[in-house]
């Protein structure tokens, strides 16, 4: 099988690409050049004869949102994914399956979504995520779409799991702000496996979150990352840290929403770590 991934050289495509090299599959890596390019001559050949195209491309969200990082986050995710499905479309001989990533944020930060939700967020990270999909929605019929939303992926060698263990490491850990705020959440190992069950699944299209059964809070993440780490979560960070720091970003530390995998549970993924002490235990 030949797979064509955009974003490969990013945490999560790092670890798919290993995932399926070790699985003897052929993994093409869609460069940054290839998108920049006036003509889509370099990506349309990249694309050629690939089974399978995964489009994990975009820029990191977790920064101090001024308008050239908000423009920068926007067209990572649109434009990239525009020119992708438009390279795919124009193939004589299309794969059979597009997966292009999401994320949680596109749900409010009150009540528990499933993939049946019509709720939006109604902020940036809301907006940017319908756009995003709508983009992903113009593929060609016939090639099985997935959509998939995604949570925090925790894995010990990148991702925000080390940073957010970093205060519990040195004995000043807690929540950020009530606490209250959603957390939902993924095992990166979890995530590999989910997507080749999405892949020999020929019945999974549309949207699918890509979470644990397990959505908790912020306050839940504290006690759980304390417990694993032996140490204490004393500590309460306000919230107006992190508007300091991040502005209008700061929803990205003091906000959450809690999401549940319906379709993967309804289809019959079974989670390896599907409770956020049994992932952390391992992660830690």
């Amino acid at each position: 099988m030949k797979i064509a991934i955009s974003g490969s050289t990013g945490f999560i495509g790092r670890h798919l690409s290993r995932s399926f090299t070790e699985r003897g599959m052929t993994v093409i890596p869609l460069l940054h050049y290839m998108f920049m390019s006036a003509t889509d001559t370099a990506l349309r050949k990249a694309l050629s004869g690939c089974d399978m195209v995964i489009n994990l491309a975009g820029t990191p969200i977790n920064c101090r949102w001024t308008r050239e990082n908000r423009t920068a986050i926007f067209e990572s995710r649109i434009t990239t994914t525009r020119k992708l499905v438009n390279a795919i479309n124009s193939l004589p001989v299309k794969p059979y399956l597009f997966i292009s990533v999401s994320a949680v944020g596109i749900y409010p930060a009150h009540g528990i979504y499933t993939e049946k939700s019509i709720d939006r967020d109604d902020g940036f990270l809301g907006s940017v995520c319908y756009h995003w999909e709508s983009e992903a929605k113009k593929i060609a019929p016939g090639i099985r779409l997935v959509i998939s939303r995604l949570g925090v992926v925790l894995a010990s060698d990148g991702g925000a799991l080390p940073k957010m263990l970093l205060p519990f490491r040195y004995y000043i850990g807690g929540h950020i702000a009530t606490g209250r705020q959603g957390f939902s959440w993924i095992h990166i190992d979890d995530l590999l496996s989910a997507f080749r069950f999405i892949m020999h699944n020929p019945e999974l299209s549309g949207v699918i979150n890509l979470v644990a059964p397990q959505p908790i809070t912020n306050k839940e993440f504290s006690g759980a990352a304390a417990e694993a780490l032996e140490r204490p979560a004393w500590l309460m960070y306000p919230s107006f840290i992190f508007k300091l720091m991040y502005g209008a970003g700061h929803v990205t530390v003091t906000g959450g929403q809690h999401v549940f995998p319906l379709r993967l549970l309804t289809a019959g993924y079974d989670f390896r770590y599907p409770t956020i002490k049994k992932a952390l235990h391992n992660l830690t």
